[in-house]
């Protein structure tokens, strides 16, 4: 009989265990990287989907041309990197892109994921700099310090110890 009332009493013990709190997150990080981080990532993969679109579109205007008229378009392509860079796609006039069946990158490809990048690389470095100074200040501990001498003589004479076998 007393062991089944031992074994209930430990089963409600333990089914007694106290619930812990769920941490949320600190509204600090959450400004500073979680929001950015989300649209980093929402705006680098529309970005890729709209990149890869806009490929195939340009590959099949170009499949659609015969071999003297892709050599020309290749040819212009050339002189137009030559002349304003790798950025020749948004640099050329309007209507020789269409002539040549180039398409202009939308900001979403490249330039907002490149800067929300940037800012995440800023941000959560910084983040973690201010939580640190934060806890750091709360904190106000001392260094350690050892307690006696006798603990260092002690150590001391088992590592010569150690030695002399």
């Amino acid at each position: 009989m007393n062991s089944t009332k031992a074994k209930t009493k430990k089963r409600q013990k333990v089914s007694q265990k106290p619930v812990s709190k769920k941490k949320t997150g600190s509204p600090m990080f959450l400004l500073l990287v979680g929001i950015p981080f989300c649209f980093f990532l929402i705006s680098a993969m529309l970005g890729s989907v709209m990149k890869i679109d806009r490929v195939n579109s340009e590959s099949a205007f170009e499949n659609r041309l015969n071999p003297i008229e892709k050599a020309w378009r290749g040819l212009k392509l050339k002189v137009y990197a030559y002349e304003y860079g790798s950025d020749y796609r948004n640099k050329i006039p309007e209507n020789e892109g269409r002539a040549l069946g180039l398409i202009r990158e939308s900001v979403l490809e490249s330039l907002l994921p490149r800067y929300l990048f940037l800012f995440l690389a800023i941000a959560v470095p910084f983040y973690f700099f201010v939580r640190l100074f934060k806890e750091g200040s709360k904190k106000n501990t001392q260094w350690p310090v050892v307690s006696s001498g006798r603990q260092m003589k002690k150590v001391a004479l088992t590592s010569s110890k150690k030695f002399t076998k």
